[in-house]
């Protein structure tokens, strides 16, 4: 018997976890499928409220080490306003399954949220959804626990209130590990990308996608929608980012610009965002005339490409991709971001002429770890759970 069922078994045998009766769950249904696993909505008769059902898609052995990891990083965290809270787990005795007991976000994906409701947010309840955000993440780090996945599908909305979800990909920071696939290319850190999938996430990671996601609330549809992952996966090393939305406060730019940073040592801490969060001023907005919504490189782009070219290419291969592209500014700073230059499409096609065919077909094919909710429309009673 592996030490992970043994722990599993134990935690339940003396009520560290509870074991709910699956006979006292009703009106079962699926909701949402993904490559780990499913979520099921039901009606807890315990606890007398909706809840949420997951199991996951494992042989025996991995299923234990898959579950109690999650298990594990949920438990370190729950009770946290703006973390999707646990309950106990369940078994199915027809099928002998394992099942994750978790609260049941009424309001779906943020992904889903945004697209449906976004004329009706203004910028007080936008900064609110990005506090709430940071608070969840803020306890995440705080546990020293890296969250490795955060985009609008594992962001959760629950009656006015930002619920991070999906620790199945975590782990703690001390582990030896290297970071396993996962991830919407669009939100992954440029570093983790350039280094094929191979170099350890950390907490810098983490703040690199809540930037992303910061933008995201500002403009209310997901970053470079409308290219392939292949695609984005080259904008995003390359250093291209999206540009400022007309009518965001200076401010809020500000922060999401510092947590996108190429350089990870260059971006700020959880608690940093947090404070400045705290003291965001709304007044101060950007407006351009020339407003339209086309990426723009990002002003870390000198720091990219020497880190790819150390990484990734010989130095005179990057000596020609200097040729035909565009010439980047160093002396980049937070107080200049509107002074950016879009890149030149031959930068972005040349790209695949100095990143190895299988790196490229490996993050075109990373799998989504979310539940695309988009298609799930029952009563608008949504969940995306799924590492």
């Amino acid at each position: 018997m592996s030490s992970k069922k043994v722990w599993f078994e134990n935690a339940i045998r003396n009520n560290y976890i509870k074991n709910f009766d699956y006979t006292k769950f009703e009106n079962i249904k699926r909701i949402a499928s993904g490559a780990f696993g499913t979520v099921y909505r039901a009606n807890s008769l315990n606890l007398r409220k909706l809840v949420a059902l997951k199991c996951l898609h494992e042989d025996a052995e991995l299923f234990y080490e898959k579950f109690v990891k999650e298990l594990t990083n949920i438990l370190a965290v729950n009770n946290h306003d703006n973390i999707i809270n646990f309950y106990g787990v369940s078994l199915d005795p027809s099928t002998e399954m394992y099942y994750l007991v978790l609260q049941f976000a009424k309001d779906g994906d943020l992904r889903t949220y945004l697209r449906n409701n976004f004329n009706i947010l203004d910028w007080e309840i936008k900064i609110k959804m990005a506090k709430d955000i940071t608070s969840g993440l803020y306890c995440i780090h705080e546990e020293n626990i890296i969250h490795k996945d955060l985009h609008s599908k594992n962001i959760l909305v629950h009656e006015g209130s930002l619920l991070i979800t999906d620790l199945g990909l975590s782990q703690p920071l001390d582990t030896n590990s290297i970071s396993m696939g996962g991830g919407m290319v669009a939100y992954a850190d440029p570093e983790y990308l350039r280094s094929q999938m191979k170099k350890k996430r950390n907490k810098a990671s983490d703040i690199y996608s809540l930037g992303v996601l910061f933008w995201e609330l500002s403009c209310g549809r997901p970053p470079f929608n409308n290219f392939t992952s292949l695609e984005i996966c080259r904008m995003v090393i390359s250093g291209k980012r999206e540009k400022p939305i007309n009518g965001t406060p200076r401010d809020y730019i500000n922060i999401y610009s510092n947590a996108w940073k190429d350089d990870p040592n260059q971006r700020p801490t959880i608690k940093n965002i947090f404070d400045s969060l705290e003291n965001i001023k709304l007044e101060n907005i950007y407006n351009s005339p020339n407003d339209n919504q086309e990426a723009y490189i990002n002003n870390q782009s000198q720091a990219s490409m020497d880190a790819f070219s150390k990484d990734s290419v010989s130095q005179a291969s990057m000596d020609e991709f200097s040729k035909d592209s565009v010439s980047f500014s160093s002396s980049f700073t937070t107080s200049n971001w509107e002074e950016v230059t879009e890149v030149s499409q031959v930068s972005i096609e040349n790209i695949k002429d100095h990143v190895p065919n299988q790196t490229l077909t490996n993050l075109a094919n990373l799998e989504i770890t979310g539940i695309d909710n988009s298609s799930i429309h029952e009563n608008n009673l949504n969940i995306s759970n799924i590492s």
